[in-house]
């Protein structure tokens, strides 16, 4: 199984037998003030490690493309711009 899914199948074998448990009993109970503010913060920091984790992927994909010479063309042509007008501006100003 590859690395990245094992978090995700943690949680999932988490999951499924404390829903199965919640779903035994004989009505909707209520659940502890304390227990849902645990709830919210797990859930926050779960989702604040999956951006981190896109934002850590999206990091390297664009390092390779970088060192492959996939550079933004457009970048390029900016900067080529930018030093054509520098070396046209040093040449009449002489």
């Amino acid at each position: 199984m590859p690395r990245a899914s094992r978090p995700l199948s943690l949680l999932v074998l988490f999951v499924l037998p404390a829903t199965a448990q919640g779903q035994a009993g004989t009505g909707p109970k209520e659940l502890q003030p304390w227990l849902i503010s645990l709830t919210a913060v797990v859930i926050f920091l779960f989702i604040v490690f999956v951006l981190l984790l896109i934002n850590r992927l999206w990091q390297i994909r664009m390092r390779r493309l970088e060192h492959a010479g996939c550079a933004n063309p457009a970048a390029e042509k900016d900067s080529d711009e930018e030093s054509d007008g520098e070396e046209q501006s040093k040449a009449t100003a002489l």
